[in-house]
């Protein structure tokens, strides 16, 4: 059932779980520190999951006050959010978090486990089948966070190994400011239109399975002739999918069109659809605690922290709880047909198939070229950064999973 409350009573919680609540929770006096402020835009506050934060806030400042965490992604930013929620709601507490692309991250985790030189103290990952694996060699530390028994059905190991921290999406994006209404595109076979021909930005689908797991699905549906008519509409391929996505409506190229954009909270200068009937994907980013974990006690708190009410609430995508809602411009995930969050998972455990896949991929549309996104300087020009903002170290020497 979702969750809904009057702008009264949820002021009423706010000033309740940030002020003389969270004093006594959190102790503001000798038991213990004082919350910082409630996360911005939560519309769920629940003051016993604050009191169990505030809780575990002081186990945190006792052990250090530090947690390392390796994020999946394609941006050296796209993490700020969740380090300026997390550090500001527990002052002191400090959020080490490194972004790469996950079939970096994962491979460097295999090696520093195997080597006893573990660097992170929790993963947020896409690549899922990393912590089926990592939990059957025991390798991860069971722990149920706030909010555990309200994640959606799938989204969490029954034993606490892993989590659904959120869900991530890519959706069909266009310039809204740079095409009439009239050619707002609104089914896949739009974008083979003459006004996108040379105007098209593209994610390398061989290059992030996300993106490949569209790709195989729009083949799977319309065939090998559609990805080859895309491949004649000259298509500008980048790697990652932040580039693109930056790019469109306005990059100098004049891109107009991206088939694995975002979901933007504003449609200028590009705006998203939501595919009616047409495949597309979402998929559970998930988050675990390494047994060897050097800083357990705040990477707890950093996993009750993302499951709780009021972080979930807070997060403008898909949620990994059933009792916060959807989002405002989303549809409830649970209603649309053509999207299943579990074949996502499903489909990345076959790992063959998806070898397979890339080598198909890469006939039709030609080899992945560039640097990691994470270190070229001309793609994080298209995203507002630059050079100083390298922090990913360089690609792991062979195979990716």
């Amino acid at each position: 059932m979702t969750l809904q409350m009057k702008p009264a009573v949820a002021a009423l919680i706010l000033l309740f779980s940030t002020s003389a609540f969270a004093s006594k929770a959190a102790g503001n006096t000798a038991a213990g520190p004082l919350l910082g402020p409630q996360t911005a835009g939560a519309t769920l506050v629940l003051p016993n999951e604050t009191q169990q934060l505030a809780a575990l806030y002081a186990r945190s400042l006792k052990e250090g006050g530090t947690v390392v965490l390796w994020a999946g992604g394609d941006a050296p930013n796209q993490m700020d959010w969740v380090k300026s929620a997390f550090e500001k709601r527990f002052p002191g507490v400090k959020l080490d978090v490194t972004v790469d692309l996950s079939k970096f991250h994962d491979l460097r985790i295999d090696r520093q486990l195997e080597s006893g030189t573990l660097t992170p103290d929790v993963a947020i990952l896409q690549t899922t089948f990393d912590f089926d694996k990592w939990k059957s060699r025991g390798q991860l530390l069971d722990y149920k966070p706030i909010g555990f028994y309200q994640q959606k059905p799938g989204y969490a190991d029954p034993d606490g190994a892993y989590i659904t921290a959120y869900n991530n999406t890519f959706v069909p994006t266009y310039a809204s400011d740079r095409l009439p209404e009239s050619q707002y595109p609104k089914r896949y076979a739009d974008y083979l239109r003459p006004e996108f021909k040379d105007k098209l930005v593209l994610t390398y689908p061989q290059d992030d399975d996300a993106v490949l797991y569209v790709y195989d699905k729009i083949e799977q549906r319309y065939g090998q002739k559609y990805l080859e008519a895309l491949a004649a509409q000259h298509p500008r391929f980048l790697r990652g999918t932040a580039a693109p996505a930056a790019s469109v409506g306005t990059d100098a190229a004049g891109s107009v069109g991206n088939l694995t954009g975002y979901n933007t909270d504003s449609p200028h200068p590009a705006a998203f659809y939501v595919p009616k009937d047409e495949p597309f994907i979402v998929w559970n980013q998930r988050a675990a605690i390494f047994k060897v974990a050097k800083h357990p006690d705040t990477a707890k708190l950093l996993l009750s922290f993302l499951s709780s009410a009021e972080f979930q609430s807070s997060y403008g995508g898909w949620r990994s709880r059933a009792d916060v809602g959807t989002p405002k411009g989303l549809p409830p995930l649970e209603s649309l047909k053509n999207v299943d969050v579990h074949d996502f998972t499903r489909w990345m455990t076959n790992r063959q198939h998806v070898a397979e896949l890339r080598a198909h991929m890469e006939k039709i549309f030609g080899p992945v070229q560039g640097e990691s996104p994470l270190r070229d300087p001309e793609l994080l020009q298209l995203e507002g950064l630059s050079a100083d903002d390298i922090v990913a170290q360089p690609e792991p020497e062979g195979p990716i999973y």
